[in-house]
């Protein structure tokens, strides 16, 4: 298996390498973010509830995890790639910090 391509550091939420038994997570997902996400290494790798359970960044009641992964995202893209946060919104469109 091939490593894939993450910046974010990882924390007890998530894992930034692939291990049996999780999914990948583009953090910002739909329409042209999705490629942008793994370009840029917003990746992450979490448990099947945690992608698409209830409490889940998909879920329906999984909007607070949601915006903590894209809040970390954005503040690792900032720092990775030295940039702003207005290149950060010309780039996906919005801010989460």
């Amino acid at each position: 298996m091939s490593e894939e391509f993450c910046i974010m550091k990882e924390d007890n939420l998530y894992k930034t390498k692939r291990e049996y038994g999780l999914e990948r997570h583009e953090v910002f997902f739909g329409g042209r973010n999705r490629q942008k996400s793994i370009d840029d290494g917003l990746v992450v790798f979490i448990t099947p509830e945690q992608h698409r359970g209830t409490y889940g960044v998909h879920g329906k009641k999984g909007h607070d995890f949601d915006m903590y992964l894209k809040r970390k995202a954005e503040e690792s893209w900032l720092k990775y790639y030295n940039k702003t946060i207005e290149d950060f919104i010309k780039r996906y469109g919005k801010n989460y910090i």
